[in-house]
């Protein structure tokens, strides 16, 4: 497990074993999913989730409306706490405060899709669906760079940062059976992987198991966070005939959107999301459908809200590792 991983796993468990002061042992995992519509109008959204996966009981709250833009697909934290929106055919990226008030707009020249936030937090990645890549400089609206794609593939729908330095890449349309790689952001040369990959849609790091996690056309797969090997798919649809993007909580489930649905995944036990402990479709929640979902934020990690502190991980760090270390034994 990279250090990365190991820093963010102690991190949720500290969050989860605040919310268990003083009760009887039970992991119930509580947050907010922000996510967006490709159908327009009323199209930023967020919904509170909860899980107990002593129970393997999984619910949604009444969603809470956000914003309208001219346009919505990938959506991301920026590291002041803003969401940024990437506005579909509109070429714009979108920040908005997270009660919806539009701060800036950064038109991009091409179509805006699925979001990737710098290591550095000082730009964004978008891009249009095997298109080139643009990085918009942070703060929204102070410029953006536009970079060609070349090699073994002259085109890209999104990048994810790994292990070691590593930025990998999809390459496809929506939204699934993409082709995988690594891509150097400098010269924007790509070297391909893996070509038609079911799940290759989404792309992201999952802390949990220190991998490359994708979804797509339904089903999840996984990678090697630091040089793409060892690709594993799931085989399964789960329950939806498509999946867009999804987000991982850094504890062992996934929040994925697609098919006018949120689909929960719990795979804390077998710490493999492509072979999952349960699974949980929901269509609609409090009255509000899901239909026309597009894209859901993360939750840990690069462009979420969840950013450890390292002296809040050196204070009660120790204390709490041994959490992981009970359940491992019940």
């Amino acid at each position: 497990m990279g250090s990365r991983a190991f820093f963010v796993r102690i991190f949720v468990t500290m969050i989860v074993s605040a919310g268990m002061a003083g009760t009887a042992y039970s992991n119930v995992f509580t947050g907010t999913l922000y996510y967006t519509y490709f159908t327009g109008g009323q199209n930023v959204w967020s919904v509170g989730f909860s899980y107990d996966d002593v129970a393997a009981s999984a619910s949604l709250a009444t969603p809470h409306f956000i914003a309208s833009t001219n346009g919505a697909d990938g959506i991301i934290f920026a590291p002041n706490g803003n969401l940024l929106v990437g506005g579909q055919g509109s070429g714009n990226v979108y920040e908005i405060t997270p009660s919806g008030a539009l701060v800036n707009t950064q038109f991009t020249g091409t179509p805006s899709y699925h979001l990737a936030l710098d290591p550095s937090g000082n730009s964004v990645y978008t891009s249009d669906f095997g298109g080139r890549l643009n990085k918009v400089a942070i703060p929204i609206g102070s410029g953006n760079t536009p970079q060609t794609i070349t090699g073994g593939d002259n085109g890209l729908t999104q990048v994810a940062f790994g292990d070691a330095g590593a930025v990998f890449y999809v390459d496809g349309n929506p939204n699934g059976f993409g082709n995988l790689g690594t891509v150097a952001l400098g010269t924007g040369v790509t070297t391909r992987l893996y070509s038609g990959v079911q799940p290759a849609h989404g792309l992201i790091y999952d802390p949990f198991t220190d991998l490359m996690t994708m979804f797509g056309a339904g089903e999840t797969g996984t990678m090697n966070a630091t040089n793409g090997s060892g690709l594993h798919t799931s085989g399964a649809v789960y329950g939806v005939g498509d999946f867009d993007q999804g987000a991982v909580d850094g504890a062992g489930h996934a929040l994925v959107a697609g098919s006018g649905a949120i689909t929960f995944i719990d795979y804390s036990v077998s710490h493999d999301i492509t072979n999952p402990d349960h699974v949980f479709n929901f269509f609609s929640s409090g009255g509000v459908g899901f239909g026309g979902i597009d894209d859901v934020a993360p939750l840990v990690g690069l462009g979420s809200s969840t950013v450890p502190e390292p002296a809040t991980l050196a204070l009660l760090g120790l204390g709490l590792a041994g959490l992981g270390f009970s359940r491992s034994k019940q």
